[in-house]
């Protein structure tokens, strides 16, 4: 895997702007922390001297500036002193008690450094250290200073800025690895989706993208994707299908319309010939016409486009009104038509489209049944659906053929001497798809028996 790929992956870039976002998160809460720790370390130094400082002006106001010079002097031989300094001056500045320098003989509150130890004016090279020292005047213009040390302060500074230069380096180290992790997992996926696209654009439509069963995000693209695949899939197969299935069955007609023509330019002997050879033709015409527009019928439906003039509608007015309108050709073509209707079933579609299909299994069943037969449309509810069926005791479908029949211009051997483009079944198919549904076909013992289960509409009151 390329690094420069690996760098600009959203993965990677993502995975360096969280640690980015959390150091600066970490550093304003070790911004907050080193200020309360510094504050409170501070304000012990500041509480220690003040102590120090009120318990020497007491024993100024008790014993005088004597009195002040003994009680230093005690306090710096005694153990607890350790790192405590003091300073006493006179009103010329000159030192009088403490082991501080005269020049530290400031007033107020100051932070300033001197050498480590107990060293006074010796100009010794011992190491300087910080120290916080409150100074104060005295009567007759003496001042003492008290100082302590601050070491301890300025190494937990240390300490504190150590811990934060280490955390961040070692958070935006993390962060780094992460992101190379997340990255390279997330373009290894990518990449088997680009190798499988690449299979699919150079012929094997077969192929799929793999998934890992752990039902993330890639999971659930890789299924959607799959789905679309297979779509795609049966629609290249129906077109090749369809393809095929126009090359050879229109072939015939075709072939018979320009017999029948050449046919007439020879022997046709008299205006009456010419005229019948013509109306021959026209009639042959108008049945390949009608076979393009059953196949531009059935791509419209397969496309979806139909879905926008979806409606509620009453099922059982719409089979009753169809049933009456197909009485008088079933009694003309000597078959019994009858009806079992429901009344009040209402669903969810497309009324020409569903009307339509009622229509084509009517007729394949008056067309394919011979005369005598009995033919039966029912429709009730049940199990929150409109059971919708065209059965007859005709000779029915064989078993093997069941599944094949709504294939385009596929018919069967018995029904190649009747009128018909072998379409009638696959519109009906392609409308019940359209409507989230499947034509069932099953023998009905004897006969055929088309089935369509369309989910009840919704009510909304």
């Amino acid at each position: 895997m390329h690094l420069s790929r690996l760098a600009r992956s959203s993965a990677f870039r993502n995975g360096l702007l969280y640690a980015a976002l959390f150091g600066a998160c970490t550093l304003l809460l070790f911004a907050l922390v080193y200020w309360q720790t510094v504050g409170y370390m501070q304000g012990q130094l500041h509480a220690m001297v003040d102590s120090e400082v009120q318990a020497l002006l007491a024993h100024y106001r008790d014993d005088g500036l004597s009195g002040l010079q003994g009680a230093i002097a005690d306090s710096l031989e005694s153990p607890r002193a350790t790192g405590t300094h003091y300073l006493l001056v006179d009103a010329q500045g000159r030192r009088i008690a403490g082991d501080l320098p005269a020049s530290m003989a400031v007033l107020g509150w100051s932070q300033p450094s001197v050498k480590r130890g107990r060293s006074r004016d010796d100009g010794g090279d011992e190491d300087a250290i910080s120290v916080v020292a409150r100074g104060v005047r005295l009567a007759g213009g003496a001042k003492l200073v008290v100082a302590h040390d601050a070491h301890q302060l300025a190494e937990l500074r240390t300490r504190l800025a150590y811990a934060l230069a280490w955390g961040l380096a070692l958070m935006l180290l993390m962060g780094a690895a992460g992101g190379a992790l997340m990255g390279g997992a997330a373009l290894r996926r990518v990449e088997s989706i680009n190798r499988v696209a690449a299979r699919i654009m150079g012929g094997e439509l077969s192929r799929r993208i793999p998934t890992r069963g752990r039902g993330d995000e890639f999971d659930s693209l890789a299924a959607h994707l799959n789905r679309m695949l297979d779509q795609i899939e049966r629609l290249m197969q129906g077109m090749r299908e369809v393809s095929s299935d126009i090359a050879h069955d229109l072939r015939t007609p075709l072939g018979r319309l320009r017999q029948s023509l050449e046919t007439a330019r020879h022997e046709a002997a008299s205006a009456a010939d010419y005229r019948r050879a013509i109306e021959h033709a026209i009639e042959q015409t108008d049945h390949i016409l009608a076979t393009f527009a059953a196949l531009l019928r059935i791509a419209q439906i397969e496309s979806g486009s139909r879905r926008a003039r979806f409606a509620d509608l009453d099922l059982s007015q719409l089979a009753q009104s169809l049933a009456e309108t197909y009485a008088p050709v079933a009694e003309e073509s000597a078959h019994a038509l009858s009806t079992h209707i429901e009344p009040g079933i209402n669903v969810r579609g497309d009324r020409d489209l569903l009307m339509q299909g009622l229509a084509n299994l009517v007729e394949n069943a008056l067309t394919h049944t011979p005369p005598g037969s009995h033919i039966e449309v029912t429709l009730n509810a049940a199990g929150g659906s409109a059971v919708l069926s065209v059965a007859d005791d005709g000779p029915g479908i064989p078993d093997a053929a069941l599944g094949k029949v709504i294939q385009r211009f596929y018919r069967l051997e018995a029904s190649r001497s009747t009128p018909g483009s072998g379409l009638g079944l696959s519109l009906v198919a392609a409308i019940a798809d359209l409507h989230g549904v499947a034509l069932d076909l099953s023998d009905n013992n004897p006969g055929l028996r088309a089935t369509l289960r369309l989910p009840l509409a919704v009510s909304t009151g």
